[in-house]
C-alpha cells in the first residue's frame, strides 16, 4: 500500500489529464473494491484496509488511483507531471509488486494464489496513454467489462 503522505484528490482529478488511464481503471475490480463487501464487512477494518484501504485518513472509498501512486496533492499539477523527477520528488510513487502483495498475500481469506505478472495486465492502465504521447498507434489493452455489464460475443 501507498504511504499516506500527502492528501488525496480523488481519482476523478486525474481523469482531466489522464482519461484513457482512468477509463481503464474504471473498467478494473478495484475501481469497485469496496463494493463486494457484505455491509458488516464494510465495517470490518480486516476487510476495509484492502478493499477501502483510504477511508477513513482520505474519505476516499474502494483502490483508487492514488491508493497506488500516492496522494496527489503536489504532484497533480500539470507542469509538475510533465517533469518526472519533480513529480516522484514531490510524492508520485511508482508501484511495485510489493505494494500489491499489501493486500494481494496469502492470507486474504479469498483471493487464489497471486500471479503478479498476468494481474499487472489486468490492470494495464498506462499502455494507451504511453502509445498516444509517442504517437503511436494506439491499441486498447483488454480488459474485463465493467460490472454489470456482459462481454458481446462478435
Amino acid at each position: 500500500m501507498a504511504a499516506i503522505g500527502h492528501d488525496f484528490l480523488g481519482s476523478e482529478s486525474c481523469q482531466a489529464c489522464h482519461p484513457d488511464a482512468y477509463a481503464a481503471w474504471q473498467a478494473t475490480a478495484h475501481a469497485r473494491s469496496r463494493d463486494v463487501l457484505s455491509a458488516a464487512q464494510q465495517k470490518d477494518m480486516r476487510c476495509l484496509s484492502c478493499h477501502s484501504p483510504n477511508q477513513a485518513e482520505q474519505k476516499t472509498a474502494h483502490v483508487s488511483c492514488e491508493t497506488c501512486h500516492g496522494g496527489g496533492q503536489y504532484y497533480s499539477a500539470q507542469y509538475v507531471m510533465k517533469d518526472p523527477e519533480l513529480a516522484r520528488l514531490v510524492g508520485l510513487l511508482d508501484p511495485a509488486e510489493k505494494s500489491c502483495r499489501g493486500c494481494h498475500d496469502g492470507s486474504s481469506p479469498s483471493l487464489k494464489p497471486f500471479d503478479f505478472a498476468a494481474k499487472l495486465k489486468a490492470i494495464d492502465h498506462w499502455t494507451v496513454e504511453r502509445q498516444k504521447r509517442k504517437g503511436e498507434k494506439v491499441q486498447a489493452p483488454l480488459l474485463p467489462p465493467p460490472a454489470g455489464q456482459l462481454a458481446k460475443s462478435p
